[in-house]
Parts: C-alpha cells; sequence; structure tokens
C-alpha cells in the first residue's frame, strides 16, 4: 500500500477555517432563530384566546348581575358556573377581592370609604379576570380607609 501525501497550502487551511467559522456562525444563528420562534410560539399559545375571553367579559357581568338581582334562580347560577368551569378550563380565572387586601396589580379603586381596617376591600363593583396568570380586566372595588370618607 502506498502513502499519498497531500500538501495543503496556508492559503487554503485559512479559505477551511474561515468557512468551518461561517458554517458554526450560521448554526449559531439558526439555532438562535429556532429559540425565538418557540418562544414566540408560545407566547401566542398563552394568550391565543384573549380577544373572544374579552369578549365574553360583559356576558359574565350580565349573568354576575343576573344571579346578584336572583339569588334563587339556579338556572343563572348553573349557566354562570358552567361558563367559568369551561373557561377557567382555557386559563381564565376570577380576581379575589372582597375580603382582601387591594392590590393595584389587580384591583381599581373606584371608591374609598370608613372603616376600622385600612386598605380591605369591602366591595367589588365589577370582576376582575386573569387569563393565564396575567390580568385581563382589574376588579373595580371600594375601599376602608381609617377616618376617610370620599363619595
Amino acid at each position: 500500500m502506498r502513502k499519498v501525501s497531500v500538501k495543503i497550502e496556508d492559503d487554503q487551511i485559512d479559505e477551511l477555517k474561515k468557512r468551518n467559522n461561517d458554517l458554526l456562525r450560521n448554526l449559531a444563528d439558526l439555532q438562535n432563530y429556532l429559540k425565538i420562534s418557540q418562544r414566540d410560539f408560545e407566547a401566542q399559545k398563552k394568550t391565543a384566546g384573549m380577544d373572544i375571553l374579552k369578549g365574553l367579559l360583559p356576558f359574565l357581568d350580565t349573568l354576575d348581575a343576573g344571579v346578584a338581582s336572583e339569588k334563587d334562580n339556579q338556572v343563572l347560577i348553573s349557566l354562570r358556573d358552567n361558563l367559568l368551569n369551561t373557561l377557567s378550563k382555557y386559563g381564565l380565572k376570577t380576581i379575589e377581592a372582597e375580603g382582601h387586601k387591594v392590590d393595584l396589580k389587580h384591583h381599581e379603586v373606584v371608591g374609598i370609604v370608613d372603616g376600622e381596617e385600612e386598605n380591605k376591600i369591602v366591595h367589588e363593583i365589577q370582576k376582575g379576570y386573569l387569563l393565564n396568570n396575567e390580568v385581563i380586566r382589574t376588579s373595580k372595588v371600594i375601599v376602608q380607609k381609617k377616618g376617610e370618607k370620599i363619595e
């Protein structure tokens, strides 16, 4: 068996190194693009039905008003509960309000009454909602303040 020797010139080695670096750079760019695409896809998936769910909020408000005015109406209660249960499967949650401390990330103060406990929510005017733990509508609330009354 004969040995074959190949002589590679310095300029050929430089060209091979340059092409190798170009390939590595292109591979890194492709990997970055794939990561960004995946992140964008996950973000879109997370908020996919936001517009539809926002459109349903007035319907939920109407059901809540109906339940508040007719507390014994089992049809309205069942309809509201079933709708909320179904929407919760897609990431919708109600924001807790009455009896809790005000959290300006989740609550919008629309009224203040005199009371014993500072910043305690005493009444919820309009329910707020989270979609996948992001606020899509704040709760409109009335809170207690010591020695203050604003109407």
